[in-house]
């Protein structure tokens, strides 16, 4: 506390001590006009002020630490598989998935990533459906299936639920 009052008295001096720029008959003066006429104590002041300045800046400036977390959502329950024997369960399967999409908006950046993440929930007479399609990413372009995820939902509700559902969703 004592050094604040002493370095607050410091500033207070030279700010008293330091020339009034109308004091001069030049009010066009420049920068290193005004400095050089400035008492020492005031610039000593000054470039510990700045010093401080940066310090805190550098202090609360993210750092590019690898090691350091990521930020990252709460993780989520993965969605129940879905076989496509159950009509009624795929409503549910999608919009699980959806909220997931919601959550980690990072991650799936992409239609393709919501729709390949998608794809490893699929068993059974789904997950026969939608093989073909995965393995033939890297050869086949555009994979229309994979790159648009409202088609992949209509295509699913088409093929293994009430296609009626959908329109009325």
């Amino acid at each position: 506390m004592k050094e604040k009052d002493s370095e607050e008295t410091e500033v207070a001096a030279a700010l008293e001590a330091a020339p009034e720029p109308f004091e001069t008959p030049n009010l066009q003066l420049s920068n290193q006009t005004l400095f050089s006429q400035a008492k020492p104590n005031f610039l000593r002041i000054m470039e510990k002020k700045t010093q401080c300045m940066k310090q805190l800046t550098k202090a609360v400036a993210p750092r590019d630490n690898p090691r350091a977390p990521a930020m990252k959502t709460p993780s989520m329950k993965v969605p129940v598989s879905f076989d496509g024997t159950q009509r009624y369960e795929l409503r549910g399967f999608i919009q699980s998935c959806q909220i997931i999409f919601h959550n980690d908006p990072e991650t799936f950046f992409s239609y393709r990533k919501e729709v390949l993440y998608t794809t490893l929930f699929l068993k059974g007479r789904a997950g026969k459906w939608i093989e073909p399609y995965p393995s033939n990413i890297s050869t086949e372009y555009p994979l229309y299936l994979l790159n648009s995820w409202k088609l992949f939902e209509i295509q699913l509700f088409t093929l293994f639920g009430d296609p009626n559902e959908f329109w009325k969703a």
